[in-house]
């Protein structure tokens, strides 16, 4: 005691300014940590806060001050963070000794402006905050404890005034200064004395009030209100008594506050710090419903609009309200390989034979597309024909080199007919409008490609390898028989129309890989297409360019003829473009000219051309074409004033295609006839082999079209259990061959089978009858050749792996790369905030390479902050927020959060992470995950809601804080890193062998493949292995969860030595590349969890029955004697352990894994003006100055307990109860009628709001005052405090260091 008072003594002038919580403060121990004021006169250089007692120094804090016309200010700082040196003065900013610009992002630190402050934050865990002036904050992580140094303190947690004492004897103010004084080898200084000569009309009332108002009520014995009301008076007298200077005082008390247990409400208005900063049109500070809005660059007012297409947004309040119009579906087949489905599924494979593009389930239209192998290539196939079938038998095929047929005759266009118009804008082009709400549009030069548009009534109506128009992406594999493939060569193979083709096999191999040159050709041309300063970048906002140079690359690589693939591929993003509205011309002055050369004579060339008004038709008659609504087009045409006849152009021999019955077959182009193999050459087919008999194997016979009715066609068009449901046969003419008798069907192995027998297919394999298969978590069982499934809602997952690859709910895969902290997903989204959890991610980085090392995570559950990083687990309570139980469990290289709401978190403790969704919170959630709503194309909504197409945008604007820089465009690693590549798909290739051959039919691997090698040739300056797993892994995880359990591991291949965790002579632990269930653990002594978590690879135990329990700590099996407890922060207590519960007055003792609490009064806490009083501690002792003195102890359920009794002596100070309460006086009369004794008692119960009772001077009242209620809501200063850092400040001439509470 002698000694506190001594220390008071010494600084007794110090004035506290801030506190700042540092653990949960409701109903548990509570560190508060207090600013105080230090004179440093001396223009020296000092270390303010260093991690000084570990054995490497992480960071380092220094500053100094300089004092111009009397002013003191801070002349420079100087930071080291991890090896990092970073500098800063009022002109300049360099980091290594190079300068940079705000923002800045790079080597784990990130520099940027707020408001008026400059922030550095390092990814170690330390933030620094300077005003340029007198101001500089400094901000650590809990982890830090007990490590620091300097005027700051060491963050032990013991009282300021340790930091005082030296050897038990207390120190001066100038000794502690001199000790932290850090001056450079040649650097002198001297101290001076500051002086603040200004005097300021005296502000307390109107500071006292602004802090004890409504508001602030809760507020009131938790912290000391004094210390803010003198920060208050002095903004007011610096900023000459206006109020825009007390925002940050008051932000920080209503923060404090929060702190430490209360619950201040909204205290912002449009008159008091009520507005926000104008970053939009730097107008300044604004009211918020003034924001404005920002799109394509430009900015937009409040009810200003855009409309695009399909969607029309307005500007409400800095963000976008969007309106969806209804647009038709469109589907696309380009380059011969690469289909767009009408909800943007985008897949490529490579046909040979007809397949159903779309159909109507109820079979009033289809469009049948033939694929081959295009002229001497044996990479590409083209599209060799376009089949549309109608009602009434009406059938036009409109072929690669123009000729349309009807009903096998051909036609010249325009056709005019009741409910079909075809007809060519242009030479480029073929239209076929319909009635049936459906239109098509041919593309024919360079290379057949065609787009069909649906109209809006077709949704759900819809089948064929265009998918069923459903806005849902994740079933456009739906088959007939109900099950989703998971391959796109599995789903392709299913509408065939012929069952002579041959299933087609999955194409792994890069085309670009056979050619140098032809690589080059492609990037380089392909590569114009991102150009953002380039011909195409008026289209960027609307038609992300990224697939469609994927696809010109591939498919110019791939091509026998590089250009005119090129070019087809071009034309098409030119295409999607003009359907969006966005016209493009003057791009064939740089690349495919020679298309605008070759028109044929009368013909000229335009960007938009027309056929409306120019044949010869429309001379005599109305032009129907003209009242036609379709994508603009280019290609050759009539000019103006001149019109198209009837005239044909020829070709020579060689040239000429041949002709078998009503199929073309091109040049040099080989076909299967009758079991002969036959060539086209000047037009003449030419076959060799022998002729098929006509034995056929039983129970089959051969049919023979030489006797066949007039129509029928033979053995290409007989059903199949396959082709079942198809009710389509796109062949041309009859064909001989073998045939399955009435009654039975081809069973898909050369023999036949009734209907009713028929196989149930998925994923490539057959299923008989009765057999069953698990999808997801559903059963599905193979009844009468239809699948039979289970109908449990199995719940969406999103993943993160590698260097930033992105897969959303809805399985939109993307790749975006950035250096800030970014809201992975939320149900804080929409017009309702009330969500129940936020996950944040932030990639950290390998020293100064870029590459990825780790995923720093904050899970907010609920009340609760989970913060993962570093390999570790942290549970931080919050005063806002409902709570939702939840469980954490160590399952193989996983650590699996998983909570009663539906959500379920899983992470590898590197680049991997996982959530899954119930289905609850479908259409319910926001962030770099999409919004789970089953439609792929809103998947990229931005914070500000509106859809955008570029991943780099949607990434940006999901960033936690928007001071921190946005990313970059990502520049490919292959290409910086050359060297790189031939490594990294080397070993990437293991995707694509045999190890993975169960999986390939299942998961596509084309993309896994790619981001494999994208992110091995990242790893450019270490980590090779460490990408390279990762992304394998990555692959295996989806094929586990599709339902291909691969062992791929081996001891020179990413190898897991789970022998580590066995002691000697034991051998219980075992990899396992597929996991195990939820086991029996320690934290989760049931064994069961609250949700289905997917089986996860990794290192698992077999317990023994007398050790049945997995102590993931240890890593060991225990009895559950020796497992112990772990309470809802994750803390462990060994068995029979007895600790203080965090609810008040409660102790919690461990037995048999189990958590019993029960109250006891020696385990009460008191609160009191920010204090922590133990159960019977006196909190205060003191008089009124008139001859009543009062006496609070801390007494039973954390009330305080005061005592008010005639004083013997009268001391000769006073006690006053301070502004913060409101004052009421209540009389009481003694309960007992017995003779007054010289100090009888009379007991009273005192509300909170009480300070000040009057009675009877002969009796003494007890007063009984509950403690203040949980925290409610926290109002965080610039949105960046949370509740496990260090809060420091330097301020002016004065250095604040902290006291702690315990």
């Amino acid at each position: 005691m002698k000694i506190m008072r001594a220390a008071r003594i010494h600084l007794e002038w110090v004035i506290p300014w801030l506190t700042l919580c540092l653990l949960p403060p409701a109903s548990s121990t509570v560190i508060v940590q207090t600013m105080h004021q230090m004179p440093l006169p001396s223009p020296c250089n000092y270390l303010l806060a260093s991690e000084c007692k570990a054995s490497f120094e992480r960071f380092n804090i220094q500053f100094q001050r300089q004092e111009t016309n009397g002013v003191p200010t801070i002349k420079r700082v100087t930071l080291r963070l991890d090896g990092v040196d970073v500098e800063l003065d009022k002109t300049s900013i360099k980091v290594n000794k190079e300068h940079v610009t705000v923002p800045f992002s790079k080597f784990g630190i990130t520099v940027e402006r707020i408001v008026s402050y400059v922030k550095i934050e390092s990814k170690l865990g330390v933030v620094i905050m300077w005003n340029e002036e007198d101001a500089l904050w400094v901000e650590l992580d809990k982890k830090f404890k007990n490590q620091t140094c300097g005027l700051c303190g060491d963050y032990n947690g013991v009282q300021v005034y340790d930091e005082f004492f030296k050897e038990g004897q207390s120190v001066s103010l100038d000794y502690y200064e001199e000790t932290w004084k850090n001056n450079g080898p040649t650097e002198e200084c001297e101290r001076s004395s500051p002086q603040d000569k200004r005097t300021c009309e005296n502000q307390t009332d109107l500071c006292s009030n602004l802090l004890s108002g409504p508001a602030f009520l809760s507020c009131r014995n938790l912290i000391d209100m004094d210390s803010f009301i003198g920060a208050c008076v002095k903004d007011l007298c610096r900023c000459n008594s206006t109020t825009t200077c007390l925002c940050s005082t008051i932000s920080e008390y209503s923060r404090q506050c929060a702190h430490a247990g209360g619950k201040p409400h909204k205290w912002k208005t449009a008159e008091l710090c009520g507005t926000v900063f104008d970053d939009i049109n730097q107008s300044g500070c604004v009211a918020f419903d003034k924001c404005s809005c920002t799109h394509d660059g430009k900015s937009y007012k409040p009810g200003e609009s855009y409309s695009r297409a399909c969607h029309k947004c307005t500007c409400n309040q800095a963000q976008w309200k969007c309106m969806d119009m209804d647009c038709p579906g469109i589907c696309s087949v380009l380059g011969g390989s690469h289909i767009s489905t009408y909800d943007d599924k985008m897949y490529t494979f490579h046909g040979d034979c007809s397949y159903v593009l779309s159909k109507e389930t109820n079979g009033n239209f289809s469009v049948i597309g033939d694929l081959v192998k295009c002229e001497i290539s044996e990479e590409s196939t083209c599209l060799g024909a376009v089949t549309l079938t109608l009602p009434h038998n009406m059938k036009f095929v409109v072929q690669a080199n123009g000729h349309v047929m009807y009903n096998k005759l051909r036609t010249p266009l325009p056709i005019f007919m009741d409910d079909i118009t075809v007809f060519s804008p242009s030479t480029f082009y073929i239209v076929i409008h319909t009635n049936y709400g459906f239109d098509i549009e041919i593309q024919l030069t360079p290379i057949m490609q065609v787009y069909i548009k649906a109209s809006v009534q077709k949704k759900g109506q819809l089948m064929g390898l265009c998918g069923d128009f459903n806005d849902v992406e994740a079933d456009d594999f739906r088959t007939t028989n109900g099950l989703i493939e998971g391959t796109a060569v599995t789903f392709v193979n299913t509408l065939k129309t012929k069952i002579s083709c041959h299933d087609v096999a999955n194409k792994i191999k890069d085309p670009c890989t056979s050619g140098i040159y032809k690589e080059n050709y492609a990037k380089h041309w392909c590569g114009m297409l991102s150009d953002p300063r380039g011909i195409f970048a008026k289209c960027h906002s609307e038609i992300n360019p990224e697939d469609y140079q994927d696809s010109c690359i591939y498919d110019t690589c791939a091509g026998q003829k590089s250009e005119e693939f090129m070019c087809a591929a071009i034309s098409s993003y030119v295409h999607a473009c003009a359907a969006e509205g966005i016209l493009l011309h003057g791009w064939r002055n740089t690349m495919c000219k020679n298309y605008t050369t070759v028109c044929p004579a009368t013909f000229v060339y335009d960007y938009q051309m027309t056929s409306c008004g120019r044949t010869c038709r429309s001379l005599s008659q109305p032009d129907l074409t003209c009242d036609i609504e379709f994508t603009p087009m280019d290609g050759c045409g009539c000019a103006e004033g001149t019109f198209l006849n009837d005239k044909d152009q020829c070709v020579p021999a060689s040239q000429c295609y041949c002709q078998v019955g009503d199929m073309l077959v091109h040049p040099k182009q080989s076909i299967t006839v009758n079991g002969q193999t036959c060539s086209c050459h000047s037009g003449i087919l030419n076959c060799k082999g022998r002729h098929i008999e006509e034995s056929c194997k039983k129970p089959m016979v051969y049919f023979n079209c030489s006797s066949s009715q007039p129509g029928e066609k033979g053995s290409d068009c007989q059903k199949s259990c396959q082709t079942l449901d198809t009710e389509i046969c796109a062949s041309a003419h009859c064909m001989s061959g073998c045939v399955c008798p009435a009654g039975l069907v081809l069973d898909g192995k050369g023999g036949c089978i009734k209907e009713n027998d028929c196989p149930c297919t998925y994923n490539g394999e057959s299923f008989k009858s009765g057999e069953s298969v698990t999808v997801n978590c559903n059963t599905c069982t193979c009844k009468s050749r239809k699948w039979k499934c289970t109908d449990h809602e199995c719940g969406g997952f999103c993943t993160i792996y590698g260097e930033s690859n992105y897969i959303t709910f809805d399985e939109k895969k993307f790749s975006f790369n950035g250096d800030c902290s970014y809201v992975f997903s939320q149900d804080y989204c929409g017009e309702d905030m009330n969500g129940t959890f936020k996950v944040l991610t932030e990639s950290i980085p390998c020293g100064g390479s870029g590459t990825t090392c780790s995923t720093a995570i904050k899970l907010y559950l609920g009340n609760n902050e989970i913060v993962l990083s570093e390999e570790r687990v942290r549970v931080i309570k919050q005063s806002k927020g409902e709570d939702i139980p939840y469980k954490v469990h160590t399952m193989g290289i996983y650590l699996v959060i998983e909570a009663k709401n539906g959500l379920v978190l899983m992470w590898n403790k590197r680049t991997t992470l996982m959530i899954k969704l119930k289905s609850n919170f479908k259409g319910k959630v926001c962030g770099l995950c999409g919004n789970y709503d089953g439609n792929i194309k809103n998947d990229f909504t931005t914070r500000n809601k509106e859809v955008v197409v570029d991943a780099l945008e949607f990434g940006n604007s999901w960033k936690v804080s928007l001071n921190c820089p946005n990313a970059d465009a990502a520049k490919d690693p292959c290409s910086l890193y050359s060297y790189r590549k031939a490594w990294a798909s080397k070993h990437c290739d293991i995707i694509n062998t045999n190890v993975f051959a169960s999986c390939h039919s299942k998961v596509d691997p084309k993309n896994h493949y790619e981001a494999c090698v994208k992110d091995t040739c990242s790893c450019n300056t270490g980590g090779d292995c460490e990408c390279f797993c990762s992304a394998v892994a990555a692959y295996a995880a989806a094929c586990n969860e599709a339902g291909a359990c691969v062992r791929w591991r081996t001891p020179t291949i990413c190898p897991i030595f789970c022998d580590y965790y066995n002691p000697d002579g034991e051998c219980a632990w075992h990899y396992k590349p597929c996991g195990k269930p939820c086991m029996k653990t320690c934290r989760n002594p049931s064994g069961e969890c609250f949700n289905h978590i997917p089986a996860l690879e990794g290192c698992y135990p077999n317990c023994p029955p007398e050790r049945p329990y997995f102590e993931e700590n240890d890593m060991k099996c225990v009895s559950k004697k020796d497992c112990g407890c772990y309470d809802d922060e994750g803390n462990h207590y060994e068995e029979g352990k007895l600790w203080t519960s965090k609810d008040n007055c409660h102790y919690c003792k461990c037995s048999s894994t189990k958590v019993k609490c029960y109250y006891d009064k020696f385990a009460c806490n008191c609160s009191y003006e920010g204090h922590i009083y133990k159960y019977g501690d006196t909190v205060y002792e003191t008089q009124d100055g008139d001859g009543t003195c009062l006496k609070a102890v801390c007494g039973e359920k954390g009330n305080l307990t005061r005592t008010i009794t005639i004083c013997i002596t009268t001391p000769s100070t006073t006690f006053s109860f301070g502004p913060s309460s409101t004052t009421t006086t209540e009389t009481e009369e003694p309960t007992t009628t017995s003779t007054v004794t010289k100090n009888p008692t009379t007991t009273a119960t005192e509300k909170p709001s009480t300070t000040a009772v009057t009675l009877p001077k002969t009796y003494t009242t007890t007063i009984t005052e509950e403690p203040p209620t949980t925290p409610n809501d926290c109002y965080d200063f610039f949105n960046t405090w949370q509740n496990n850092v260090m809060f420091l400040q330097v301020r002016g001439s004065f250095i604040f260091s902290w006291k702690l509470h315990v």
